[in-house]
């Protein structure tokens, strides 16, 4: 009996220590990932459809599907996201498609990055206690599970107590009675339990996991609370976990339920499932759910200041990741001022410089870089308002709604034409006009899917009333005749090119006035188009 018992506190003991091994070994290469990550370009996976979960629970966004899809915003926001949390990262999507900050935001939100760009000791501890709060898929969840938490309670809780009891008397019985029959009975309940914690388990996975995740955070974000210089970055922080403190009761057992098995944590499954027998997670569990339905406003504040530090940290990053950056100036006139702007997709960026008080033209040859330019500035105008940070030495802009027509596309299941689609991007970019707040549009190609004769004309006329709007415009056109028709409402800009005896070499810098030169016939030279092609080409 004594050499068993000595057996199994040896296999405790093992797993205990190796449990310790693996725990520190763990928290080392935390701390060195952490180090390393800072100030670099985080390398781009698949896109992961969860980071809008808060953005479509919260709302508020004025980047509206098609101008973050022709933007092209799931790879800037891909570019951008080192957050250590899916909080930070819902925050980040949110903040990127609210796409506004009033002055005070502004101002508190740059405090809060400068502070954690400068203070390495600061940003790296708080980023091990955002790293143990983590990525785990239930987490992404969380605000929609907060915004409808009395559907995820368990039915009928009295079943689970009256299954304790049987547990706590038969254990009773085993160690007074101390005969077979009373610990077969024990052993039998034990049983029981087990199995009906397995079957909830499986049946209430994401919830079960999701609520250790919703414990983790509050947990952590209340170590965060203490630190001097988080209640000065945060003070909200601290007041909405005032009101939570009866929530992290039962904080131990619900961390076992943060899915021990993902880590490899042999331990915590073993401890899983020896207090899964007792079924005091999944009372616990509801309790918990019960205090949370009180105070799920509550809760959801805490959730958006862990994530906007996670953002502010982030932001940080993101800034030194970048060949150069400015913090956007803002004005009340209606003009743009950018110094060598750049779009922060592109690892070898050539930047250009533009000052408008009105709309603007911009042509150029194919491939040359007209459209790239408009997104760039469209992208930057997006980053200063959501982030402060802008891809330029200098930029300054009046806060505005930015909203595009690019990347237009037919709809065969909806039966629209190409031509269809267009006219409706542009017509919801009139539909935006106001006097209160300043449009920011980018046009790709404008009415590409007529005629020529036809879209000469109602081109003229679209961007005639665009002009006299509070709203500037940045039009990439081939159109030559527009910039003649409009020479007096629009500026003109263009890109050009370098053409040689077999290839062409684009500058991609912005050059003042219309373009003059065109490349498309010696394109499909190059291309190696059949001879009597280029020659009836250019003979036309």
């Amino acid at each position: 009996m004594l050499e068993g018992a000595l057996v199994i506190l040896g296999i405790f003991l093992f797993i205990g220590i190796t449990s310790l091994i693996s725990h520190r070994s763990m928290k080392r290469r935390r701390k060195i990932f952490i180090h390393e990550k800072f100030g670099k370009a985080p390398t781009p996976g698949e896109w992961n459809e969860n980071v809008r979960t808060y953005y479509d629970v919260v709302g508020g966004g004025s980047a509206d599907d098609i101008t973050w899809n022709d933007l092209s915003m799931n790879e800037v926001f891909q570019r951008i996201d080192g957050c250590d949390t899916s909080v930070g990262q819902e925050v980040l999507y949110w903040k990127m498609r609210r796409n506004q900050m009033s002055f005070e935001e502004r101002q508190l939100f740059e405090r809060r990055v400068r502070t954690f760009g400068q203070n390495e000791k600061e940003r790296e501890s708080l980023e091990y206690l955002l790293c143990d709060i983590g990525k785990s898929m239930s987490s992404y969840y969380i605000p929609s599970y907060m915004d409808a938490v009395e559907e995820y309670m368990l039915k009928n809780p009295w079943i689970y107590r009256v299954l304790q009891v049987l547990l706590g008397l038969s254990f009773l019985c085993f160690l007074f009675l101390r005969d077979d029959r009373a610990g077969l009975a024990f052993l039998g309940v034990c049983a029981v339990n087990l199995a009906v914690y397995i079957i909830i388990k499986m049946k209430y996975e994401v919830e079960l996991s999701m609520l250790g995740t919703v414990i983790s955070l509050l947990r952590n974000a209340r170590q965060i609370a203490r630190r001097k210089e988080i209640q000065a970055l945060f003070p909200n922080l601290k007041k909405a976990l005032a009101g939570l403190g009866d929530v992290l009761r039962g904080d131990h057992v619900l961390r076992i339920l943060r899915a021990p098995g993902e880590s490899g944590d042999i331990y915590g499954v073993i401890a899983d499932y020896v207090l899964g027998v007792t079924l005091w997670q999944i009372t616990t569990y509801n309790k918990v759910m019960n205090r949370l339905r009180r105070n799920s406003e509550r809760y959801l504040e805490v959730y958006r200041e862990i994530g906007e530090l996670d953002v502010a940290v982030n932001t940080a990053s993101f800034r030194k990741s970048l060949p150069w950056y400015c913090v956007p100036e803002y004005t009340e006139e209606k003009k743009l001022y950018m110094e060598e702007l750049y779009h922060p997709l592109i690892d070898h960026p050539v930047a250009n410089s533009l000052e408008l008080e009105k709309s603007c033209l911009i042509t150029g040859s194919n491939a040359s870089g007209k459209s790239t330019f408009i997104k760039a500035v469209a992208v930057n105008a997006v980053l200063a308002q959501s982030l402060n940070t802008c891809a330029a030495k200098r930029f300054v802009l009046p806060s505005c709604e930015v909203i595009t027509s690019m990347a237009v596309k037919d709809d065969l299941m909806a039966g629209e034409s190409y031509f269809i689609r267009e006219i409706r991007y542009l017509k919801r970019i009139l539909d935006s006009l106001n006097e209160e707040q300043m449009i920011l549009c980018s046009i790709d190609e404008i009415l590409r899917g007529t005629n020529t004769g036809e879209r000469i004309r109602a081109s003229r006329a679209i961007l005639d009333y665009l002009a006299d709007k509070n709203c500037i415009a940045l039009v990439a056109t081939h159109d030559k005749e527009l910039t003649e028709l409009l020479s007096g409402t629009y500026v003109n800009y263009h890109f050009s090119e370098e053409i040689g005896e077999n290839d062409i070499h684009f500058s991609y810098e912005l050059i003042e006035g219309p373009a003059t030169s065109q490349n498309a016939v010696k394109l499909l030279e190059f291309a190696g188009f059949p001879e009597e092609i280029i020659a009836e080409s250019q003979k036309i």
